[in-house]
Formats: C-alpha cells, sequence, structure tokens
C-alpha cells in the first residue's frame, strides 16, 4: 500500500485575512457599532472577541505534564480515565448523614466532603459532632482506605482533624491508606464567618502541626484552600485566582516557617476553586489556576534552594477540584440549577479539575434530599462514562480563544495577587476590609446586570412560572441536637485573642427577585389573590401580543399576575375592562404606531378608571414628555432596570418585599 500523499487542507481557496472578515460583518451590521453589537466584557474588563485567530494566542505552547502544568499536572492524565466524583454530607444528624453518604459511595462517588459542627465552631453548620463515637457513627460501613475523606469544620479543624486520625488508626487504616484532606483553612474560616476564635497566629500554628503530622501519610493533605467564601461575595475570575495564590502563599509561607521545605509544604495544599455555567470561563481558569500556583511553588523554591527549582517537579503541580457555584443556585424554578450544575460540571473535568463537587439542585432550599444528591452524582457519570468528557487531556488546548483567556486571567489574577501582597497579604487584606471592599464592587455590576436582565436567569428574570409552588425541604432541629451532644459551654480551642472582622456576604444572583416572588406568595396566602396588573392591549392580537408576552414576563419575574388577554379599540372599553379586573395598576401594550395614536388617550383613560400607576411598554422616543403628561408613570422596554419597576409596582400595591 503507497501512502497518501499530504492533504492540504482549504489549498484551493484564496487566503483571507481579518480585514476581509470586518468588511463582511459590517456588511452584516449595516452600521450598527461592531464593539456593541459583538464584543461583550467580562467582570474582569475583558473584552470577549467574536473571532480569534493565531495572533491572538501566545506563541508559548507546552503539552500535559509539562511545567507550568497549565495543561495538566500529569501527561498520563488520572490513573481511571476520569475525574474524583465528590459529595458534601451536611444533615445534622449523623446515621441519617451516614445512611446517605453510604448510597452515594454505592451510586458512584469516590470522594466525600465532611461539613462538620463541633462546639469550637459553634453555628458551622453541618453533621453535629460531639465525639469520636459520633465521627464512627457518621463513617459506619464506609471503607476508609478506599474513600477519600475531605473535612470542613470551620474554626473547628484541629480537632475534626484530630479526631479523623484517630478514627484511622481505631479501625488500623495504615498510613499510605489514609486517603483525604484534614481541611485545615482558618483564612477561609475568618472570611465566610468573620470570626477566628484563637486568632490568626495560633491558627496557623495548628495549620503547621497538621501539615507537619500529614507529610507520613502519602495521600493526605492538611490544607484545603476553598475559594467558594470569594466568589459567594461575588469575586471575578481574576479576583477568584488572586485569593486562591494569595492564600496558599500565606499557607506556604506559615509551613516552611515551621520547619518544612518548600516541597514538602507545597505537597500539604490542595485548592477547591468554583466552577459556574460560563464554560468557557471555567476552563479558562482552571487552566490559569494550575500555572499561577506552579510559578509561585518554582519562584518559591529557587529562592530557598529547594532542589529542582526550576525543573518541572511534582511539588509545583498542584491538586485542584471544584465546586458549582452557589451563587447561580436558585430557589425559584430549581429544575433549572441541573442545566447549570450540567454546564459548569462540564467545564470543570474539561478544564482537568482533579475531581469535582456537584450541588444538588435543590441545595439552595434546605438539605437536599434522595433525588437532589442522585442527580448531581448522576451528571458526573454520564459526563463521564456516556459523553467520555474526561477521555481526552485538556480538549480545550490549541482553542485560540481559551489560550487568549488562559493568558489573559493569569496576567490579570498575577497583577491582583500583587496587590495583595502590597497590602501585607490574604489575612491583612481582609482585616482591613480592602478585599471586600473590591468583592462588593463586583458583586454590585453582577446585580445590576441581573436586575437589567443583561445576565438573564431562565425561571427567575426570565420565563417565571407565577403559579410554581417553591419546593419545601426538611429542616432538622438542629438546636436541640447540639444541647444533647455539647456541654452547654464550648470548649476553648487553644489560647489566642479572637479575630474579628465584619463577614464576607454570600450573595446568590437570584436573591432580589425570589424575594419579589416571595412577598407576591405571602400576599396570596393571607388574601388569596396576587399583586395584579392588567394588560392594557390596543389593537388586534397580531398587533399587540408581542409586547403583551414581554410585559406579562417581565411582571410575573416579580410575582406579580398580569391579566387581560384581549385588544381592545377604544379606550372606554378598555377602561370597563381594567376596571373588571380588578387590577390596581395597569401597563399599555401594542405597537410604536398605535401608540403615537392611541397611548395618551389610554392613559388618561386608564387613570380615570382609577390606576394607581400606569405602565407602557416599549421606548416611548420622542412621544415620552407628551405619554407622561397623559398619565403613563413608567416605561418598561429593554435595558431598564426591572427590579426598580417592579419594586415601583409592588409600592403602588403596597406589597412590601
Amino acid at each position: 500500500m503507497t501512502s497518501s500523499p499530504d492533504l492540504a487542507l482549504a489549498s484551493e481557496f484564496a487566503p483571507a485575512d481579518r480585514a476581509q472578515w470586518l468588511a463582511l460583518v459590517d456588511k452584516v451590521l449595516k452600521g450598527a457599532s461592531f464593539d456593541r453589537s459583538l464584543v461583550s466584557t467580562t467582570y474582569d474588563g475583558i473584552a470577549i472577541q467574536p473571532l480569534y485567530t493565531q495572533a491572538d494566542a501566545s506563541t508559548v505552547r507546552e503539552f500535559p505534564g509539562q511545567h507550568s502544568f497549565t495543561r495538566g499536572a500529569s501527561a498520563a492524565g488520572p490513573v481511571d480515565g476520569a475525574w474524583g466524583i465528590r459529595q458534601t454530607h451536611d444533615h445534622p444528624f449523623a446515621v441519617t448523614a451516614n445512611a446517605r453518604l453510604l448510597e452515594d459511595l454505592e451510586g458512584g462517588v469516590s470522594s466525600l466532603t465532611l461539613r462538620l459542627d463541633l462546639a469550637e465552631a459553634r453555628d458551622h453548620g453541618g453533621v453535629v459532632i460531639g465525639s469520636l463515637e459520633d465521627l464512627d457513627t457518621l463513617l459506619g460501613g464506609v471503607l476508609l482506605d478506599l474513600a477519600s475523606v475531605v473535612l470542613d469544620a470551620g474554626a473547628a479543624f484541629g480537632s475534626a482533624a484530630d479526631l479523623l486520625v484517630e478514627l484511622w488508626e481505631q479501625r488500623d487504616i495504615s498510613g499510605d491508606q489514609r486517603r483525604g484532606n484534614l481541611g485545615a483553612d482558618p483564612l477561609g474560616v475568618l472570611a465566610s464567618t468573620g470570626e477566628l476564635p484563637t486568632g490568626v497566629d495560633v491558627a496557623l500554628a495548628d495549620v503547621v502541626r497538621l501539615g507537619t503530622a500529614s507529610q507520613q501519610w502519602p495521600h493526605v493533605r492538611a490544607v484545603h484552600v476553598d475559594t467558594s467564601p470569594y466568589v459567594d461575595a461575588g469575586a471575578s475570575e481574576a479576583e477568584e485566582l488572586a485569593v486562591m495564590i494569595a492564600t496558599g502563599t500565606a499557607y506556604l509561607r506559615a509551613l516552611v516557617d515551621g520547619g518544612l521545605t518548600v516541597r514538602s509544604a507545597a505537597d500539604q495544599i490542595e485548592f477547591t476553586v468554583t466552577a459556574d455555567a460560563d464554560v468557557f470561563a471555567t476552563i479558562a481558569k482552571l487552566r490559569a489556576a494550575r500555572r499561577l500556583w506552579a510559578h509561585v511553588v518554582a519562584t518559591s523554591m529557587a529562592a530557598a534552594g529547594d532542589g529542582e527549582a526550576i525543573a518541572p517537579v511534582a511539588a509545583a503541580a498542584p491538586r485542584i477540584s471544584a465546586r458549582t457555584a452557589t451563587r447561580m443556585m436558585t430557589r425559584r424554578d430549581p429544575w433549572v440549577n441541573m442545566l447549570r450544575t450540567t454546564a459548569a460540571c462540564f467545564a470543570a473535568g474539561t478544564g482537568g479539575a482533579d475531581s469535582v463537587t456537584v450541588q444538588p439542585f435543590d441545595a439552595a432550599l434546605g438539605l437536599a434530599d434522595d433525588l437532589g444528591r442522585r442527580i448531581a452524582r448522576n451528571t458526573q457519570l454520564i459526563l463521564q462514562e456516556e459523553s467520555h468528557v474526561a477521555a481526552v487531556l485538556d480538549p480545550a488546548g490549541g482553542s485560540y480563544f481559551i489560550e487568549t483567556l488562559t493568558d489573559q486571567f493569569t496576567d490579570l489574577a498575577w497583577s491582583r495577587f500583587q496587590a495583595i501582597e502590597a497590602g501585607g497579604g490574604m489575612f491583612a487584606v481582609l482585616v482591613d476590609g480592602s478585599e471586600a471592599s473590591v468583592l462588593a464592587a463586583t458583586s454590585e455590576d453582577r446585580l445590576r446586570n441581573v436586575a437589567r436582565r443583561k445576565d438573564p436567569l431562565t425561571g427567575v428574570t426570565e420565563f417565571p412560572n407565577i403559579e410554581e409552588r417553591i419546593l419545601e425541604r426538611e429542616r432538622p432541629d438542629v438546636a436541640a441536637l447540639r444541647s444533647t451532644l455539647w456541654s452547654s459551654t464550648p470548649p476553648v480551642a487553644g489560647a489566642g485573642t479572637a479575630t474579628v472582622i465584619e463577614r464576607l456576604p454570600v450573595v446568590r444572583l437570584a436573591q432580589e427577585f425570589e424575594a419579589l416572588r416571595d412577598a407576591s406568595d405571602r400576599q396570596l396566602e393571607a388574601t388569596g389573590v396576587r399583586p395584579r396588573v392588567f394588560l392594557a392591549n390596543l389593537g388586534p392580537i397580531s398587533v399587540h401580543t408581542a409586547r403583551a408576552t414581554f410585559a406579562k414576563n417581565l411582571f410575573e419575574s416579580g410575582g406579580i399576575e398580569s391579566v387581560g388577554d384581549r385588544g381592545y379599540d377604544d379606550a372606554e372599553s378598555l377602561a370597563e375592562g381594567f376596571v373588571a379586573s380588578a387590577a390596581p395598576i395597569a401597563v399599555i401594550c401594542s405597537s410604536d404606531k398605535v401608540y403615537a395614536d392611541r397611548a395618551a388617550e389610554t392613559a388618561t383613560a386608564l387613570k380615570a378608571a382609577g390606576a394607581k400607576r400606569v405602565f407602557l411598554a416599549g421606548h416611548p422616543g420622542e412621544h415620552r414628555e407628551a405619554f407622561a403628561a397623559a398619565g403613563v408613570d413608567e416605561f418598561v422596554h429593554v435595558g431598564i432596570n426591572v427590579l426598580e419597576a417592579l419594586n415601583s409596582a409592588l409600592s403602588a400595591m403596597e406589597v412590601t418585599a
């Protein structure tokens, strides 16, 4: 058999350049702004272009397993060909939590995060633990030589770690069979709770104690840097990465000062970053995270003269897990959360996460039920076993867009990291409030875009189901359980003066709209009637239906029921229809042509019929002043602050969110 000649793809076509492409785009845009129509901007200020070419991406390339590990920590990939499936367990009753985690393990989960509520970290939330016996109950039936256990005990991380080590010893689990992470992250505790009971110095000393002890266990790490408190408070991708490496650097310094080498200290640190429904940003963020931490470790080794400083050593390859973001989860229409978490999980797997935690679709409602946990783990199994997402190492590598975005996140995050270091490090910027200010500014931008429906939330700001009955989830009496397992006075975890700051807030993007929906539900329960808006439709259905549909969706996103589905040909019959509807407010819906002829008289008729507030669906253009003089109070159209309009409508109806 003779070998076939090389294929010269596209050789029959004349080469095209960017100028030619732009000329064709300009024809399609017909004078519209290129930037406004086709370019979007991230919360880091990065302009996302509609087209990327080889000229945009860096010319520096590496293979998986090569320093700086952008494309993955290993050239061979995961041993089993897939990322680890991790699930969080936080049911306060140890017996119930045990039954659920055993079900998860049997269903394909390979790693457990145990959120523990110990007395030293009162009100941390999670499984209420008072003794080694309680932890033994929680992990009853779990093969601790196979399942990885990650602890999340807040300020009580030291006590929780001691209990787990004691349990390993009690069950005769040898050092090389122990797996997991002891969960030391005092800076994360300070950020999320606003308090370190023992102060940072004592807490860091406990980090060193655990890091020193866990060196003897090859599959155990002592430190778990979790970026979720910062992301929940609004962090952008670059800010999250900066916080990640700044926190990791603080622990690296503490461990080295405590006697570990840089190599050994780096081996004790694991990271968990968030994954959200922005697939491309999540992929690029995970790739940038590996690159950034590898640079920190390599630089630190060089400065310390710690062996193979510049060479691609395993210590510089970070272990990075991902958890789907809390901020994107909704209480309303929670079924849509399945789509959000699937997109996030796909991005995390494609970006090379070592393990992934998919939050159950009902996580924002309270304790997830069996269905929520089953869908969460099956989402990962389907992506692994049926979609084969993990079958290729760094499948996004080589994409001009992803490579460019990875470079941009890297540069911005490193610049922000340097600013944190210049401010005294992660602890200092938490205490002085400067980090909180950065996060708050980004959070405000996010909420503003949600309010304007620039960042749509399906089922909440778009296509709401006003008749939806909100799901109910179990809420056990945790206070009673704590009083049973704990003494009346919680023990003090060592000496030291408490460090107290204002805790970082948890801000879900849907929360402000959901508060309006809750107010609507309360009125329905109290009076039998929801807040209502009358659709004052002008002309036949073919003329008014587009804006009537727009108005219906807009008002129902705030729990305001729309009534009236016919079109009116005169102001008198429309006013009669408004009175019959018993709605206190109205929105005029029709075409611009009809508005020019009839909007003013319609608004006047509605006000005369008793309308407390009259809206008009659409941009009024040159007629704004005339329509306002006739009685139109507000104009609702694409680009307005919908949340403000909804609050205005509810205020007119004396409904308080």
